[in-house]
């Protein structure tokens, strides 16, 4: 009747835990966290969420645990959807979704938060369970907002998502009613949310043969009977439902406690030491990094095995207990496929893990093949009393079915169902891949052992003595739009190296644009040793342009920059963005991690516009401002109850920033400075509103001042003008969107992007020496349109692909392969049709 099924897990892909309860009707609800991935995790598992109206979000509101949920939301919309809830425990989700105004907004859809105890529908019950840390704590645990704020907040939300589709074009921070200065906000004591879901009993089957002995006409009668009414016949006899009726059929009751660290669990064991676990069915425990596997959190469990024996069936999530299975499979084989054609141009996805050794023993769990178990604490835990056929590891083949039981004649119903496991790590399973989708191609010198075993460890990025000052790119995400199962959105990495005076060599790293999971591919790619490398030389980020595609990653980046260079006080880390996007750093980073914030230096986009006029941004109203401007809309609403409210608004154009038009030249210069730079200048990109196209020139050599000139395009039309003839002109390297086919003009004009005949173009007017095309339109999952283009005058070109590693001199050398690219993806093609047709059908 009920199942419950698991769409992301903790993982180098996905961070956490997020599930689907699903009705056999097809009524769907979210619980957990919606991490980055967790979007491509529908599309890669084939989940469809078309009747999803509630997501119901657990643990404490970061963007780790967030980072996937703005996207969602855009596609949800984008579907069609006209209606969706997030639940939380407190009115923090507000402020959290509000940060989001300049960049999370779309017509026809009402999003609404909700922030209350209980919610009730035909099919369920969920009761909130708000537990805060028992640990001292420095910041007030009185809520930040007041409540007039915690208005204001709730209505910027629900103006991001207006009802009437404007005829003109439109921009959020034109918009009074969204262009609103936020309370910033400092030291907030968060607290976890968690829930009890009940869902709503089956009444019994109506007994027709005893209704009708009992004196009872067929007809009306019998349905009052049914929903439970009593009746009373003619004869003054009284007939109740439970004379004709079965018994009621139940649910089990589920529990998702989520535990963000080991400070909230004293609070946990307080709580929930008289919870009744009579009816309990399943408890899922969502336990972050940082809780420790120990006796107080296996007699925390304890607290849900009655003593006289039950079925309740317990769902660990942790990183040391989940395994490390590759979410994404579609782009596991794909770059499996592309490296038998470069083999050094692409790692293979690193699939090594240690496992609690606490966790596996007190409970007498197996452990995964391929795994190892680390021990974290000095002593051994206890023994668990929890039958261990009851304690399951949350992945991805974890299916919890829910059946109707009946009270005090059976046991609760509920199952751990095991899917196939799919992505999961095993001896045999690197060698099946190769035999299911290498060998069929039949590629000359391509061995399984040259291929994966010679490589499972192998950072193909990492430099040899003699190329440690190549310039080197990694095309971390080559798709738009939205992730999808074989290419992930956009995202450029950008390794400069620098020569000092006594020739020796360090990195400047750039990050230009960073699509959502970014982070993931990254840690899918590299050791936690390369990790660190390629943080601690992480220099700057840039961002094109405000749509989520594009930068829905940047603050994991952020934080995991900082947890690389938080020793060296003096480390600073520059990013370079449109102003909007400033004012979403400065908001969500003041919340969540100010220490990130303090080592950043900003510059606006268009301080670096290489042009004299520099646009100026337009001035955010104050929250009383908007308060009294909401109050008059509200009036003229009641005056016209039949209107609606978009149309009510009181019209108010917002100011110019006077101040915003004088460059950021201290900023700028030390940036120079720091980084080696000749040069650092934007264009406007023929796009959206304040999108930007960048040309960045190096200084590659202390002594020689040999320079290296990089031009990135971002989202655009053909700029020729601004972008080619003048700041890109003669550039070493282009990286351009190329994401519609040739014959797709129509569509390329419509959206403001380009086809590949036309980034063609631009590098061809750029005279650039050296040419990455990127970007891909989504409809094409496997490889881009490669023939019948114009004649490209780069000297070397390539088309990207998902982790994808480039050394700058020898970038030509996929041209030698592009013949063998449709070959390779013949078995995705067929794939891809088999899914339009289940699609259509």
């Amino acid at each position: 009747m009920f199942s419950i099924t698991t769409i992301t897990q903790p993982s180098l892909d996905t961070k956490h835990p997020l599930l689907l309860l699903q009705s056999s009707h097809g009524e769907k609800y979210m619980f957990g966290k919606v991490a980055e991935g967790a979007q491509r995790s529908l599309t890669e598992n084939k989940i469809r969420i078309s009747k999803l109206e509630n997501i119901f979000l657990t643990g404490e509101l970061n963007w780790s645990s967030l980072g996937g949920l703005p996207g969602m939301i855009l596609t949800i919309a984008d579907q069609g959807k006209d209606k969706l809830v997030l639940n939380y425990g407190n009115e923090l989700i507000n402020y959290v979704v509000s940060t989001w105004r300049y960049f999370v907004f779309r017509f026809g859809i009402t999003l609404n938060t909700s922030a209350t105890k209980q919610y009730k529908d035909k099919l369920l019950t969920v009761n909130t369970i708000d537990i805060k840390p028992t640990s001292p704590f420095t910041a007030s645990a009185v809520s930040p907002f007041g409540k007039q704020e915690q208005k204001i907040l709730k209505s910027i939300v629900s103006n991001m998502f207006p009802k009437l589709t404007p005829t003109h074009k439109y921009e959020p921070s034109f918009d009074p009613y969204l262009n609103v200065n936020l309370p910033l906000v400092h030291d907030i004591q968060q607290s976890s949310t968690c829930y009890e879901i009940i869902i709503n009993p089956i009444r019994g089957k109506f007994k027709v043969q005893e209704a009708i002995k009992l004196g009872v006409p067929k007809g009306p009668l019998f349905a009052k009977l049914s929903k439970g009414d009593e009746i009373t016949l003619e004869d003054g006899t009284v007939v109740k439902p439970e004379q004709v009726l079965e018994k009621e059929r139940a649910f089990g009751k589920i529990l998702i406690i989520d535990i963000p660290n080991d400070s909230y669990l004293d609070s946990m064991v307080t709580h929930f030491t008289k919870y009744d676990v009579d009816n309990l069915g399943c408890v899922y425990y969502f336990l972050d990094d940082e809780v420790t596997i120990n006796d107080n959190l296996i007699s925390f469990m304890e607290l849900f095995n009655k003593k006289d024996g039950n079925n309740i069936k317990h769902v660990v999530s942790h990183k040391l207990v989940s395994p490390n299975n590759i979410s994404f499979m579609g782009s596991t084989i794909t770059t499996l496929k592309l490296k038998a054609l470069q083999n050094k141009a692409y790692n293979l996805p690193l699939t090594n893990q240690l496992l609690s050794k606490e966790f596996f023993e007190s409970f007498d769990k197996t452990t995964p093949p391929g795994t190892s178990l680390i021990q974290s604490q000095e002593t051994d835990v206890k023994k668990s009393s929890i039958n261990s056929d009851n304690v399951h590891v949350l992945s991805h083949d974890t299916v919890v079915q829910l059946e109707p039981y009946t009270k005090d004649l059976e046991n609760v119903h509920c199952d751990i169902i095991k899917l196939n496991s799919k992505g999961l790590v095993k001896q045999a399973f690197w060698k099946q891949l190769y035999k299911d989708h290498i060998e069929p191609l039949e590629l000359p010198t391509v061995t399984y052992d040259s291929l994966v075993r010679d490589q499972l460890t192998v950072n193909n990025f990492s430099d040899s003595l003699d190329k440690k000052d190549h310039v080197k790119i990694i095309t971390l995400g080559t798709g738009s739009a939205l992730p999808s199962k074989y290419r992930n959105v956009v995202s450029t990495f950008l390794k400069v190296p620098f020569k000092d005076e006594n020739g020796g060599v360090t990195n400047r790293n750039i990050l230009f644009d960073a699509g959502e999971n970014t982070i993931g591919t990254i840690r899918r790619m590299f050791s936690s040793i390369d990790v660190a490398k390629i943080f601690k030389d992480l220099k700057l980020v840039y961002l094109s342009h405000l749509h989520a595609d594009h930068h829905l990653g940047i603050i994991s980046i952020l934080k995991e920059w900082y947890v690389h260079n938080e020793e060296d006080p003096n480390s600073i880390i520059y990013v370079v963005t449109p102003w909007q996007y400033n004012k979403f750093v400065t908001e969500w980073l003041s919340m969540e991690s100010p220490e990130v914030l303090e080592r950043i230096r900003y510059i606006s986009c268009e301080h670096l516009i290489n042009d004299r006029f520099v646009r100026m941004e337009t001035q955010s109203i104050s929250m009383n401002e908007y308060e009294t401007l909401t109050q008059v809309s509200e009036a003229n609403k009641s005056s016209d109850e039949d209107s609606d409210n978009s149309k009510n608004k009181k019209k108010r154009k917002l100011s110019m920033k006077q101040s915003s038009s004088y460059r950021d030249l201290d900023t700028i210069k030390s940036m120079y400075e720091d980084l080696n730079m000749n040069t650092f200048k934007t264009c406007r990109a023929i796009h959206c509103n304040w999108a930007y196209s960048n040309t960045i020139d190096f200084n590659m050599d202390a002594n020689t001042k040999k320079p290296f000139k990089v031009s990135y395009s971002g989202d655009t039309r053909p700029n020729l003008k601004k972008f080619s003839q003048e700041i890109g002109q003669g550039s070493d390297l282009l990286i351009h969107e190329a994401t519609l086919d040739n014959e797709l003009q129509e569509d390329a004009i419509k959206k403001r992007h380009c086809t590949i005949n036309e980034a063609i173009q631009v590098s061809n007017a750029m005279n650039c020496e050296k040419l990455i095309l990127t970007h891909f339109s989504q409809r094409y999952p496997k490889s881009p349109s490669i023939d019948g283009n114009i004649e490209i005058k780069a000297k070397e070109y390539c088309f990207a692909f998902d982790g994808m590693i480039v050394d700058w001199e020898t970038l030509g050398q996929q041209m030698s392969i592009l013949p063998y690219l449709n070959k390779i993806f013949v078995e995705e093609a067929k794939n891809e049709s088999v899914e339009k047709k289940e699609d259509s059908n």
